[in-house]
């Protein structure tokens, strides 16, 4: 099933020569950071995976930080023939504006791994360039806090340090991902919080907090840790102040994995490490090297993969096509949900992280995703799109794998 991977056809396709119809379309990609991991994982299963097995071409955008560079790539894109976005971007202050702008343009828009809010959804929901969006919903977010802490406190963790990343800078998903740990650790472990988790899990100091014995000690740090971020610096306050036997981040941990290190040859013991982060090429190499301990550097990963993009190329590629009602029903845009996967060991990174980049072998190959889209099955409906995209599980995945 998967014969048309792997540059069989990428040869011919380059020469834009006959193929289904014969067109190449070219589809615009919102990157709010070239350089972030995640954004890297995802380009890459466009360019190097699903570029080789559709006629289809890819502009990436560089960083947009606000939707003003957003609309502004929009026009860029479409002047290079772009016929949809698809955007990683999608900043929920701008994005009925950005939605207008493609409305006027006449260009398809879709969220490639973002959620958007009742407000937003209301407003754009009916707007025929809109096709919806896909990704983790808040509560999955959350869930991921939560179980990552159960895991470590089932391992005996008592002296923690939570990297809470963008979340005193409004980076939503950071902090409903602390969220979820504070909660759980006041829930499970006894630990007093001074004020209300939600509230607290935006701070932008370095925050200690105990259980009501002094048995359980956790040290908030927020801050980004490149480009002059304040996590860095906090994270060294926090080592100051004593040892350590767990950090859990809210983001990566390939920034300061060295001052790990560092702080457990200080203490002379191991430190378990857990990032809710993603299923990236980095993490898999952070994987093959050992610490001054012999263990793995990371202990748990729960994360989006690059796949998980596969879903939203269909929706664009289906509208550009002329089949917007194989994704929507009764013209209104999509909200899908998509499950984040975990990872407690090095094998288990190592076996996901293969289903999830695979050439071979994907979680959402290409031969899945022509099922969804009509140029390619004429059978394709919103109900077969929502049932491809939301079997985002591992389980769901290794049977599509390993059906044939």
């Amino acid at each position: 099933s998967t014969a048309l991977l792997a540059g069989t056809y990428s040869s011919v396709w380059a020469d834009g020569a006959d193929y289904a119809d014969g067109d190449v379309h070219t589809i615009g990609v919102v990157l709010y950071d070239p350089d972030s991991v995640e954004m890297e994982m995802f380009a890459d299963y466009y360019r190097d995976y699903i570029q080789e097995g559709f006629p289809v071409k890819f502009i990436f955008s560089g960083k947009i930080s606000d939707s003003e560079a957003e609309k502004a790539f929009i026009a860029e894109a479409m002047a290079e023939g772009a016929g949809g976005i698809i955007s990683f971007a999608g900043y929920a202050d701008g994005l009925q504006d950005v939605i207008k702008t493609c409305e006027e343009d006449e260009i398809y828009y879709a969220l490639g791994s973002n959620t958007v809010s009742d407000e937003n959804y209301d407003a754009i929901k009916d707007n025929p360039w809109y096709m919806g969006c896909v990704g983790p919903d808040l509560q999955t977010v959350y869930e991921a806090g939560c179980d990552m802490t159960e895991f470590f406190l089932d391992k005996g963790a008592k002296n923690i340090v939570i990297m809470s990343g963008g979340a005193s800078a409004g980076n939503r998903l950071h902090q409903v991902r602390t969220w979820g740990m504070l909660n759980t650790l006041e829930e499970k472990a006894g630990l007093v919080l001074t004020e209300d988790a939600e509230k607290l899990s935006a701070t932008d100091q370095v925050t200690e907090l105990s259980d009501k014995d002094g048995n359980l000690h956790v040290t908030i740090c927020p801050g980004y840790t490149e480009m002059g971020g304040a996590g860095l610096d906090n994270l060294s306050t926090a080592f100051a102040a004593g040892d350590c036997d767990t950090l859990m981040s809210a983001f990566h941990v390939s920034t300061y994995l060295n001052k790990i290190s560092d702080k457990e040859k200080e203490q002379d013991s191991n430190i378990m490490v857990g990032a809710i982060d993603s299923f990236s090429e980095q993490n898999f190499q952070i994987f093959q090297v050992k610490d001054s301990f012999g263990n793995e550097p990371i202990d748990y990963v729960r994360g989006k993969y690059a796949s998980m993009a596969g879903p939203a190329f269909a929706m664009i590629y289906n509208a550009i096509t002329g089949n917007t009602d194989a994704v929507e029903e009764n013209g209104e845009a999509v909200r899908l949900y998509q499950n984040l996967w975990t990872a407690k060991s090095e094998e288990e990174y190592i076996e996901l992280y293969g289903y999830a980049t695979g050439i071979y072998e994907n979680a959402y190959s290409c031969d899945d995703l022509m099922q969804v889209i009509r140029q390619f099955n004429e059978n394709a409906n919103p109900q077969s799109f929502k049932e491809l995209t939301e079997a985002s599980d591992v389980e769901s995945a290794k049977e599509r794998i390993f059906q044939d």
